[in-house]
């Protein structure tokens, strides 16, 4: 009786993590530090821009390296919060506030931004180590970066149907 219900115990076991490992996704994604750095430098020397350079990890996870000779764009993200783990570097990050206007063009309505900058906000030194989790409609802006860039892990994760602003 009890090698029968310990063989049943070994088969459900096996049936259930056989499942669990669908043959559509991976059971992790893993990318070597020395491909995301090769990805980034590559975009990098396809030309800098305001948004930075960025490498995809996953749907909705990337690793971004913004550029201090470029003007930063200030943004909201209306239908989603972002996680940001800051890799290397540092700078000045403003978070709150309102966009100040006019807004520039973005062909993502998830993406509202201006070149104006933040009005009011809180601004906050990060630099390695930091994680900060900024809200759906949470005005944001690195209004200066130290040194050449800082690269973050970003993760944009949407979690609502109906805009939300804190502006």
């Amino acid at each position: 009786m009890k090698i029968h219900a310990l063989t049943f115990i070994a088969a459900s076991l096996f049936a259930v993590s056989s499942l669990a490992q669908s043959p559509g996704a991976p059971p992790a994604i893993y990318k070597p530090s020395a491909e995301v750095v090769a990805e980034l430098d590559q975009a990098e020397s396809a030309g800098a821009s305001a948004g930075g350079s960025s490498v995809s990890i996953s749907p909705g996870i990337s690793v971004r390296r913004r550029s201090s000779s470029v003007l930063q764009y200030a943004v909201l993200h209306p239908w989603s919060v972002e996680i940001y783990r800051i890799l290397e570097g540092s700078g000045t990050l403003v978070t709150g506030g309102k966009l100040i206007l006019p807004l520039a063009e973005s062909t993502n309505p998830n993406i509202v931004r201006t070149r104006n900058g933040v009005e009011g906000g809180l601004a906050r030194r990060v630099s390695a180590g930091d994680i900060l989790v900024l809200q759906p409609g949470t005005p944001h802006w690195f209004s200066s970066i130290d040194g050449e860039s800082i690269t973050y892990m970003e993760s944009r994760v949407r979690i609502s149907t109906h805009a939300i602003q804190y502006q």
